[in-house]
């Protein structure tokens, strides 16, 4: 069963690779484990016309080389696309949802469970779960007796909750027969290119995500009428669309009518004028809208600056480019047509920093226009500040003019160091000098200083000191930035640069057996409150954020932290569970709690990183394990600092 869940992802998947990490959190299987599976699948797959190719880094692809020996293999039944791994409650949820979704008619409870293999009782269990992920789309489970069960909603919760379950689902469920074949008929790439051409006609820009986001939504939209469920007018449209949108949708059923026969009714058109409102960038908007949403946005980024120390407000480019995001956001938002984001779960794993920021941009929107922002959308809107930290490091590297280089070996070695860094600091003067000229060079004006070799105690600088390898290769140059990044701020002349290993502390620091995570991640919380770490609050932040946008990331690993950054002193409360528990559906092992003070977001990136490293290596999340004690994990952790 195992062989062939990994087969249906690799199909799924296919042109693409599949990263180890996304195998082992769909699988809910150890790195080793699946590695022991694949092999088996390539010993069977010299015999059935398929192998598994892997490319170092990048993940898995499945490649089928005889299509007859792989078409006789599935029809032997050694591969059943519709089949399901009845002993995982996931995958039995996913395809409830999946086989429901498409279906218009009430299914008995006893047709599904001989489909899938698994007893009434089991049924009855996963149904509970399924009722709170269709409460999320504001839809139900409408049971009737002698008749069976049935999903009900509005139309447009319907269709995003089929987006959500069928069309990004990453298991190879086989599709109802008829779903199957409007699949095969239904002609994206013409209807995409027809778009495309009318958008230009009117100057519109529109990015590739938003334009198969748009096609994707087509899809639905017809596969829907030919099933007749249509929208309703007055569930979703409070006003007309602007002339402009509607223009383009009439366009756009008139090619659908030509090509496939079918007429849209008018409250349809309009549906589809809205998403495509909410999906393009207008080049001549009004010089008084733009004005007033940039006031606004303004006003927004003044509060986050105030909030956690930054200076979003400043940067001219952060500014323009929210506001040109904006404009489709608040469409979207009004109308309750939120994108999906493909990228959300890789954003989310390497800016976790930028997320904190993201989810109060969130948080003040609705407060500010009364409408709540999806985990996507906040995705979305994280790589726009993503984006001014990176250039923020970048400016504040450029700040640095006169730089000496404190080198005891001198001479070639001292000069490699000094041209290496010149490309690091563009803008800089870099000189070298030797141990013995260290009191003369604290005297003169000096932005930063390097050393290879330890200060003496006697001499004392007011000027930040990074001490280095004395050879800089790719790690150590990325090193010097991240700690500039981090701890050198001009507005408070404090060079104290912090040990990250500070962060951790034996009085934060727990083996556990627990199965409940919200009641553990409370305990931790409070704890860190108790140390006098953080404010009462830090309690409630945690949790509310908790419960808004999960943080429990891939095999296992979770980096809780509250709305806001208002520590009273950083720290990581760590939690090693023997026994992995679940939360929401996610599997969570390790658990870092953190809290930092308002300004530590190139912290709470360095933090990410490391989470990042533990999600992505096996070694390191069995090493830790292994652990029994602070000072051995400590021993784990400066192994990857």
């Amino acid at each position: 069963m195992r062989e062939h869940r990994v087969i249906r992802i690799l199909l799924s998947a296919h042109p693409y690779l599949v990263k180890m990490s996304e195998l082992t959190a769909q699988l809910g299987l150890s790195e080793r484990t699946v590695r022991d599976i694949i092999r088996a699948l390539e010993r069977s797959g010299e015999h059935h016309g398929f192998r598994i190719k892997m490319i170092r880094g990048q993940g898995y692809q499945l490649h089928v080389v005889d299509e007859s020996s792989f078409a006789h293999y599935q029809e032997q039944g050694q591969f059943n696309s519709s089949l399901i791994d009845p002993d995982n409650k996931e995958d039995r949820q996913r395809y409830l949802l999946f086989y429901m979704l498409q279906s218009n008619s009430f299914t008995s409870m006893e047709k599904l469970a001989e489909q899938m293999g698994i007893s009434r009782s089991t049924i009855i269990s996963d149904l509970k779960e399924v009722e709170q992920r269709l409460a999320n789309f504001s839809l139900i489970l409408n049971r009737r007796a002698h008749y069976g069960m049935r999903i009900e909603g509005e139309e447009q919760n319907y269709r995003r909750a089929f987006s959500h379950f069928v069309l990004n689902n990453s298991e190879f469920i086989k599709p109802a027969e008829e779903f199957e074949q409007f699949q095969r008929e239904f002609d994206a790439d013409g209807l995409q290119a027809y778009l495309l051409q009318v958008l230009r006609e009117k100057e519109l820009k529109i990015s590739d995500v938003f334009l198969n986001n748009i096609v994707t939504h087509l899809f639905i939209l017809l596969y829907r009428v030919t099933k007749h469920n249509f929208i309703v007018s007055g569930q979703t449209m409070p006003k007309t669309p602007e002339p402009l949108y509607r223009d383009i949708a009439v366009k756009v059923a008139a090619w659908i009518h030509k090509f496939y026969e079918i007429s849209l009714p008018n409250d349809e058109i309009d549906y589809l004028a809205l998403h495509i409102s909410g999906k393009t960038v207008m080049e001549h908007v009004s010089a008084e809208k733009k004005e007033q949403l940039r006031e606004g946005i303004s006003t927004i980024l003044q509060r986050l600056d105030k909030e956690f120390l930054t200076s979003f407000d400043e940067d001219e480019h952060l500014r323009e480019a929210l506001l040109l995001h904006m404009f489709p956001l608040l469409n979207r938002l009004y109308y309750n047509l939120q994108l999906n984001n493909p990228l959300v779960e890789d954003v989310y794993s390497q800016y976790a920093n930028v997320f904190v920021i993201s989810f109060r941009f969130a948080e003040i929107i609705e407060e500010e226009y009364g409408f709540r922002m999806s985990r996507d959308e906040a995705g979305y809107v994280a790589l726009h500040f993503a984006t001014h930290l990176e250039r923020m490091k970048q400016r504040k590297l450029e700040q640095f003019k006169r730089i000496a280089v404190i080198c005891s070996t001198g001479g070639g070695s001292a000069q490699l160091i000094r041209l290496k860094l010149e490309s690091v600091f563009p803008n800089a003067s870099v000189i070298t000098a030797s141990e013995n000229e260290m009191d003369d060079i604290v005297t003169k004006p000096i932005d930063l200083i390097l050393t290879t070799v330890p200060l003496e105690e006697h001499i004392i600088t007011d000027k930040p000191v990074i001490h280095i390898k004395h050879l800089l290769d790719d790690s150590e140059i990325h090193r010097i930035k991240e700690i500039i990044a981090i701890q050198i701020n001009h507005s408070q002349p404090s060079y104290k640069f912090i040990d990250f290993k500070e962060l951790f502390r034996p009085e934060l620091f727990h083996l556990s057996e627990s199965d409940n995570y919200i009641e553990l991640l409370t305990n931790c919380c409070e704890e860190i409150v108790q140390y006098g770490f953080a404010e009462k609050e830090f309690v409630e932040q945690v949790i509310a954020r908790e419960r808004k946008f999960t943080t429990i990331y891939t095999n296992g690993v979770a980096g809780p932290h509250p709305m806001r950054m208002s520590g009273i002193k950083d720290c990581i409360n760590v939690t090693l569970l023997q026994k992995p528990i679940m939360n929401e559906g996610k599997q969570v092992q390790f658990i870092f709690v953190i809290n930092l003070r308002a300004g530590q977001l190139f912290l709470h990136k360095e933090i990410s990183k490391l989470l990042l490293m533990m999600m992505e290596k096996d070694e390191i999340r069995k090493a830790l394990l292994q652990v029994r004690s602070f000072e051995q994990f400590m021993i784990e952790i400066e192994k990857l600092l």
